[in-house]
């Protein structure tokens, strides 16, 4: 891989293949950076062997970007000088929270990768009624790590200015209290008696200011109709995205898409 050794000024222009990485804020004093985490210093000086004189993308989690270019690169310790300091343009006006049923391990995390992707603000891990005992029974502090690095990779991956939170699992009737909390709250469902995506979104839609969107959405095998009526009565929109049967992976980010698009937060 070639080197991108910084000349001249303080200023520089960043290749679009830059490699970018979240830092705690802290991580950055002034025009001063110092990277503790051992797991990042690994990243840079072993894996993707950088060395002092390269540039990378810092990113902080507020919505600020800075170009540093590394002086010092060794075990236990990277150190680099700020170049420029910016806003992230990339994050959707409409903050999006994603409650997502728990489902197989490979496909929930695809569906968190993916979801990251397109703009989602918020992950919340959901349990219900057919959530398979396989997919709910390990909820320890490590899956929860492993969830979070691929939310923080999926972020850099795809020129985010925030990582998503990732909140703890809950039961879906909490959920839906959760969601019908403030904004639109929308709950995809498959059976008759739910309104066409769009027609839910006409008064978000018309708003001027940014949106508040929660979407729930189930597990392999769907909700149960008495779940449908419960989100409801609590003040959860059932919602359809057509005449489809979509799986549990692929319905969350079918309408985390539309409803960016619907927004215009894709433009």
């Amino acid at each position: 891989m070639a080197k991108r050794h910084a000349h001249g000024g303080r200023r520089q222009t960043l290749q679009s293949n830059t490699y970018r990485f979240f830092v705690p804020p802290e991580s950055i004093r002034g025009d001063a950076v110092q990277i503790d985490d051992a797991e990042l210093i690994h990243q840079i000086s072993s894996v993707l062997r950088l060395d002092a004189g390269d540039q990378v993308l810092l990113l902080d989690n507020t919505g600020w970007q800075y170009s540093v270019t590394l002086s010092d690169v060794r075990r236990g310790l990277v150190a680099g000088e700020v170049g420029e300091r910016a806003l992230v343009a990339s994050e959707p006006r409409s903050q999006i929270t994603l409650y997502l049923a728990l489902m197989r391990p490979e496909r929930f995390e695809w569906a968190l990768q993916k979801s990251t992707e397109l703009g989602v603000a918020a992950i919340v891990p959901v349990t219900s009624e057919r959530t398979l005992l396989a997919d709910s029974g390990d909820l320890s502090e490590r899956k929860a790590e492993r969830w979070r690095k691929i939310i923080r990779e999926a972020s850099e991956q795809s020129r985010r200015g925030r990582v998503p939170h990732l909140a703890a699992p809950m039961p879906l009737a909490t959920a839906c209290a959760q969601a019908a909390q403030g904004g639109t709250a929308l709950f995809l469902w498959e059976g008759a008696g739910a309104q066409p995506l769009r027609q839910a979104l006409a008064a978000a839609r018309s708003a001027a200011e940014p949106q508040q969107i929660a979407l729930v959405s189930g597990p392999e095998g769907g909700f149960a109709d008495h779940e449908r009526e419960a989100a409801q009565a609590s003040g959860v929109l059932p919602v359809t995205l057509g005449p489809r049967t979509l799986r549990a992976e692929t319905a969350p980010l079918a309408a985390l898409a539309a409803v960016l698009y619907d927004l215009g937060d894709m433009d």
